[in-house]
């Protein structure tokens, strides 16, 4: 059993990690490069079935580059399942929404993020962060039907593909809760 100040530290570590996950949202639609990279470790590993970028530097320049086509964007984190593994160590899952704008398309995308997170002095960050897809596909697509098509993954200026979920054959265990 843990003592009241040992739950009272758990609770402000998922408020911490709550916000952490609020902010990445909330700087990458504002584009607030600086700030976002603050978010990230030095060593953190962003990666999806598609790529994967190592090194804050290297996340922040890949985001750069994959929304400079959008001239707005919105992510929505729904929900987050955090299991605090230690002191300075925890993983989640967040499921999310996001729209990404462009003159003449709008991107809808479903995602699912499991993460790493890790404490470094006062302060939680992503030192890895795995998205998983739903779908990408033009709200004109979406609203048409291709979200039962097999290949659900429609970004501009790329072939289109298979998604990642629902994730039956749990290639992408992340962290279940």
């Amino acid at each position: 059993m843990h003592t009241l100040e040992q739950r009272i530290a758990r609770l402000e570590d998922r408020f911490a990690i709550n916000d952490l996950v609020v902010s990445y949202a909330t700087l990458l639609d504002d584009a607030q490069w600086d700030a976002l990279g603050e978010l990230f470790t030095q060593d953190a590993v962003f990666g999806s079935a598609n790529s994967t970028t190592t090194g804050r530097a290297a996340i922040i320049e890949n985001f750069k580059v994959k929304h400079a086509p959008f001239t707005a964007t919105w992510h929505d984190p729904h929900g987050i399942v955090v299991d605090l593994v230690d002191e300075n160590h925890a993983t989640g899952t967040v499921i999310a929404y996001a729209e990404l704008g462009a003159p003449n398309l709008t991107l809808s995308t479903s995602i699912r993020y499991h993460d790493d997170y890790r404490r470094e002095g006062n302060v939680w960050r992503f030192a890895k962060r795995h998205v998983l897809s739903l779908y990408s596909i033009p709200l004109s697509e979406l609203a048409a039907g291709a979200l039962g098509d097999r290949e659900r993954k429609r970004w501009p200026g790329r072939p289109a593909g298979a998604a990642e979920l629902p994730d039956f054959d749990r290639v992408f265990p992340g962290y279940p809760g």
